[in-house]
């Protein structure tokens, strides 16, 4: 008896993956490009609570269980439109929707009963996904963004060839089912003020520069036209005025409403005022980091060894995948930081003496001045140079 029951179970078993890879291969091909665009899903109707309410059998390995999600809705980002794929671990049901507020609140209306249930997955895709996310949380609901770049892999681990909005969104969908997916929140309004009035000082920097350049060209032609040269000038003076007043106001912002942060920040020596201002903006007190190595990988100045077995042994380098603007900051911090700070001096020094290069020495640097200025802010201490001595000696 208990022989016929375990051979039923695999005839049952055979049923059922050969219906799932049906399904898989029939969604692969299914295409929306012809189709009318749809703004909502209704969960009532009879495909809503088909792919809401899904079988037992395949809600066992779902890791949301825990914590009750039952719908992932997987959003390809692009600048005029959204391509969707609803997914509770069994079906997909594609939509898309013009990438307009009008048409969001629209499409969120059909989830606002499902809100506890519900999780919106997409990629980061520079500031596109920007607004939509913060809709999203702003109307409390549950958003996760992803790494471009972890999709990418997801995708390549399942063998997908095709490359389109549609297959992306259902890619999303299933890796937000699948895996563990941190939760979006955004950055306080302060500190998002503090980025873009940096990105706007940097910005005018950069078109100095160019204006002086242009004006050194000018300077080696033979014919100098005085109104050209002038108007260079001018546009180098409005350049610098715009700067100036930028500035004052990113100190404003931060001595009214990071004051103490602030403090504790210039308290550590060889970090100025630019740096402390770009660390509140980016990190504040690190609430969504837990130790100085995510930090690191955050910026990108984290060690990527290249090993495997006993013929590859490439050259270690810094990873580079992280925030380019954060790492070029602290790199340029860590000049002032071997001649002010006692630690980082001491161990400049010591691995100069070891024979390592100096650009090895100077992110070495960084990556000491990132666990200082981390322990400072995360865990409200007090910079003191000697900290470590006192350490050895108690």
């Amino acid at each position: 008896m208990l022989t016929q029951n375990v051979l039923n179970n695999v005839i049952i078993i055979k049923m059922m993956w050969k219906k799932v890879s049906k399904f898989g291969s029939s969604l692969v091909n299914q295409t929306v490009q012809n189709a009318k665009p749809t703004f909502f899903l209704n969960l009532n109707s009879t495909l809503g609570k088909s792919l809401y309410n899904c079988d037992d059998r395949f809600s066992t390995s779902n890791p949301f269980k825990e914590r009750k999600m039952k719908l992932i809705v997987g959003i390809d980002v692009s600048k005029k439109k959204l391509d969707l794929s609803v997914y509770n671990g069994y079906q997909h049901k594609a939509l898309f929707i013009n990438n307009d507020k009008k048409d969001i609140e629209k499409m969120l209306r059909s989830f606002v009963s499902e809100k506890d249930d519900c999780l919106f997955v997409m990629e980061a895709t520079g500031v596109y996904h920007l607004r939509l996310a913060t809709l999203l949380h702003e109307q409390g609901f549950k958003v996760g963004i992803i790494n471009s770049l972890i999709i990418k892999r997801f995708a390549q681990m399942k063998m997908i060839r095709a490359k389109t909005d549609a297959v992306d969104a259902k890619l999303i969908a299933e890796y937000g089912y699948e895996q563990k997916v941190s939760l979006f929140q955004p950055r306080s309004i302060e500190r998002q003020k503090i980025i873009k009035i940096l990105r706007a000082i940097d910005a005018l920097i950069e078109t100095k520069e160019g204006y002086y350049n242009r004006l050194e060209a000018l300077a080696q032609d033979p014919l100098q036209v005085k109104s050209v040269t002038k108007s260079f000038k001018q546009l180098i003076r409005n350049a610098e005025r715009e700067i100036s007043k930028f500035e004052a106001e990113l100190l404003q912002i931060v001595k009214e409403h990071y004051s103490d942060v602030y403090d504790r920040l210039l308290s550590i020596n060889g970090v100025g005022v630019k740096t402390a201002v770009v660390i509140i903006g980016f990190f504040g007190k690190f609430e969504d980091f837990e130790n100085s190595k995510q930090v690191a990988s955050f910026i990108g100045i984290n060690p990527s060894p290249s090993e495997s077995g006993s013929s590859v042994r490439g050259r270690g380098r810094i990873s580079k995948k992280g925030n380019s603007y954060l790492r070029k900051q602290l790199y340029m911090t860590s000049l002032s930081a071997m001649q002010h700070n006692k630690s980082c001096k001491e161990f400049y020094e010591r691995l100069v003496s070891k024979g390592k290069e100096h650009k090895v020495c100077r992110v070495a640097v960084v990556n000491k001045l990132i666990k200082q200025i981390f322990a400072i802010l995360k865990y409200e201490r007090t910079y003191n140079q000697d900290y470590c001595k006192n350490c050895l000696a108690s």
